[in-house]
């Protein structure tokens, strides 16, 4: 297993004209209240086109431990069934990871007895490159009018912090973007919303002597589960489940994703 610690490089075919890359956050499998036909159905879309690839960024598997807030004695499954029904489910579209990234809910056991359930999928499912905490990738596809490759910088961390309403977690990732140069991409998970936003920062061109400016596409990837539990305890809103397409043109530089 690669632990990366550098910038994770991927290529891409030059007759390629656009790339979709799909982050998986916050399944919680094992929880009852995670939705289960969606996901399959999400799987199978994975498979139609071979331009169609993953980031896994945490809390896919519920994982609750005696010591965690999640309630073991809730579970459909115990953490040991659940990276095994997992890894059984995305074995079909096992060449499709970028990465894996662990999330809070796979870093309890990390933390406790030093098993990681993510780094233990990536290994299963053949993905060389898993971090706990965070990735960097560098995603080069097509060909500009140029002649040269378009290439992307994406940022991954799962993401902290909670809060009921959406502005608040879109300025986190926000503050995010803006402390790595060189990132066209980030993207979190774990607040369960679903949101997109696209700042800018101006650039000081030193070569050219110019002021440019540069888009930065913040991606917040959703949850999974059906409303009730926790969330109807903490008074949450209830928010749109699933991945959020992030869509990368091969012809020029230009990201979007997909609400």
């Amino acid at each position: 297993m690669l632990k990366p610690t550098g910038i994770i490089p991927h290529e891409f075919p030059e007759d390629w004209d656009s790339i979709e890359i799909f982050p998986l956050s916050d399944l919680h499998i094992g929880d009852p209240k995670a939705d289960v036909p969606l996901f399959r159905k999400f799987v199978a879309m994975i498979q139609e086109r071979p331009n169609r690839y993953l980031i896994y960024n945490g809390d896919n598997l519920n994982n609750a431990i005696k010591t965690s807030v999640s309630n073991v004695y809730n579970e459909t499954m115990n953490p040991n069934e659940q990276r095994k029904w997992l890894a059984a489910e995305l074995d079909r579209i096992r060449d499709r990871f970028l990465c894996f990234v662990c999330g809070n809910h796979e870093y309890r056991s990390k933390k406790d007895v030093d098993l990681s359930a993510a780094e233990w999928l990536a290994d299963k499912l053949g993905c060389p490159y898993y971090s706990d905490d965070e990735a960097a990738l560098k995603i080069s596809l097509g060909k500009g009018e140029n002649g040269k490759r378009v290439t992307y910088g994406l940022y991954v961390t799962h993401g902290n912090g909670g809060g009921k309403y959406v502005g608040g977690a879109l300025n986190n990732v926000e503050n995010l973007a803006l402390t790595i140069e060189g990132a066209d991409i980030v993207v979190v998970g774990h607040v369960h919303k679903k949101a997109a936003s696209k700042p800018a920062v101006r650039v000081m061109d030193l070569q050219n002597n110019v002021m440019r400016q540069k888009d930065k596409l913040c991606v917040i990837s959703s949850h999974w589960a059906d409303f009730g539990g926790y969330a109807a305890r903490k008074m949450y809103r209830p928010s749109s489940k699933g991945s959020v397409p992030i869509i990368l043109s091969g012809r020029e530089k230009l990201a979007q994703a997909v609400i």
